[in-house]
């Protein structure tokens, strides 16, 4: 008995090269064995996922129709947290969760158009005032006797100021209030509260000193008139027009156009084409010469 053991022994030992390689092949065999079970199990976890996902989405498609896009989309969200944070088959939370993180990139956009925006309107704001500069260099270069349409300062003449005169012509009647004058057409002799201008048809009647336009009338004797407030009470009116170039509310500076000169009514149709031009303080008429240059 002991002879066989030492033969069994020594055999062992003449063959020892055999015995290792024989282990290391049993060694990697196990190895093998060992992925292929873990694959095998990491493939199963997936397909039971899927199977789940698909079971969630069936589901919810039948009670909801509507809503499937919508409910599924977080299903996947869900699953991919799932998935991406498995160890050993449990889940373990998301430090960050996605919703927040596609929350901060919006917030971030956000911000970014906001700053598009506000650089957007800044080009805006200089591509209007660009406008408005050009608009006001086109009608300067134009030349048009267009009256300003806003307020220019306060309005403030007085008996120690003089005006322009409205047209260029000679006096064919003059103010005369205190004494009757003689009215060539009307064959009468009469006070007159202005005075009247010889002017030819579609001469360029020009305002006589800054002034609001208060009144745009017309009647039989005196035509189209216009009457505009200097200030302090002092009014002017412009009588026997055709073309009227301004409007009620309308501030004109003095020598801008004020309308053209038109054909004189029944009431002086001797005299000829003139300018009916009146001053008042108030309500009482005063004599304009006293105040031209």
């Amino acid at each position: 008995m002991q002879k066989r053991d030492d033969s069994f022994l020594q055999r062992v030992k003449d063959n020892a090269f055999y015995v290792a390689l024989g282990l290391g092949l049993v060694a990697i065999l196990a190895v093998v064995a060992v992925y292929t079970m873990g694959q095998s199990g990491g493939k199963l976890a997936k397909d039971d996922t899927d199977v789940k996902q698909a079971s969630e989405y069936a589901k919810i498609q039948e009670e909801s129709p509507e809503n499937t896009q919508e409910t599924a989309g977080d299903i996947d969200k869900e699953l991919v947290k799932e998935e991406n944070h498995t160890i050993t088959g449990e889940s373990v939370k998301t430090p960050v969760d996605l919703e927040d993180m596609e929350n901060g990139e919006i917030a971030a956009t956000g911000e970014t158009d906001s700053s598009d925006d506000e650089e957007n309107t800044g080009k805006t704001d200089d591509n209007a005032t660009d406008v408005e500069e050009e608009s006001a260099k086109n009608a300067a270069q134009k030349g048009d006797s267009v009256p300003v349409t806003a307020d220019t300062g306060e309005l403030n003449f007085n008996s120690e100021k003089t005006i322009g005169w409205p047209v260029s012509g000679s006096v064919i009647l003059p103010y005369s209030m205190e004494t009757t004058v003689y009215f060539k057409t009307l064959d009468q002799y009469r006070c007159n509260p202005g005075m009247l201008i010889s002017a030819g048809n579609g001469t360029t009647v020009q305002s006589v000193f800054l002034g609001k336009v208060t009144k745009v009338t017309s009647d039989n004797t005196y035509g189209n008139m216009v009457t505009m407030y200097l200030g302090n009470d002092y009014s002017v009116t412009y009588g026997q027009l055709d073309t009227v170039y301004v409007k009620e509310g309308d501030y004109v500076k003095a020598g801008e156009s004020v309308g053209t000169i038109g054909n004189p009514t029944d009431s002086f149709t001797e005299e000829g084409s003139h300018l009916f031009f009146e001053m008042t303080k108030g309500d009482t008429p005063v004599d304009p010469i006293l105040f031209m240059e």
